[in-house]
């Protein structure tokens, strides 16, 4: 989770996001897996084996942190880490304090402005999945290269290889890494 916070922070940068989202998007970054140390992390391919199990999963982390995580914090901590968390990975503004989400990606610079308390889910998830990539690039460096993770590898890389989000030239990363 640190390191899909410090490379949201460092893609942040490069789009000279205000001083709120920088702050945003590094702790969204840090805690969008949040919800996983009460359930463990489960894998993605597993989540999604059997169909509905990804949203059983999801609603069952939700009432966990709820009533689990969230009565171990302040008021103003718990509504923080909300906004953080929910619906981690979708481009999110405040606007009259009412939360607004799915922006899309070129419209987020219009809100590059700390009143609307911006937040790039698209590049958290970008930055998430470059993650999972660098950690199977290691791994099949390193010796660990099973077939299955050589193509997830491969998949992940062939989404991103090209792609630019916010500003942000996420396939540059991804071609770094390769």
């Amino acid at each position: 989770m640190l390191i899909v916070a410090m490379l949201t922070l460092f893609s942040s940068f490069e789009i000279d996001a205000c001083p709120k989202r920088l702050y945003n998007n590094f702790y969204a970054g840090l805690f969008h897996d949040l919800p996983e140390v009460l359930t463990r992390d489960i894998i993605s391919p597993v989540k999604r084996s059997v169909s509905g199990l990804e949203e059983i999963i999801k609603e069952y982390e939700k009432k966990q942190v709820e009533e689990v995580l969230l009565p171990l914090l302040p008021e103003a901590a718990q509504r923080e880490i909300r906004y953080f968390i929910e619906d981690e990975f979708e481009n999110k503004i405040v606007k009259s304090g009412e939360v607004v989400k799915g922006i899309p990606d070129d419209r987020m610079g219009m809100y590059n402005d700390d009143a609307y308390s911006p937040l790039d889910g698209s590049i958290i998830k970008a930055c998430d999945e470059l993650a999972a990539f660098i950690e199977a690039r290691l791994s099949i460096q390193y010796g660990i290269g099973p077939p299955t993770l050589q193509q997830a590898a491969r998949e992940i890389y062939a989404t991103f290889k090209n792609k630019h989000i916010s500003g942000v030239d996420i396939g540059a990363l991804f071609d770094y890494f390769k």
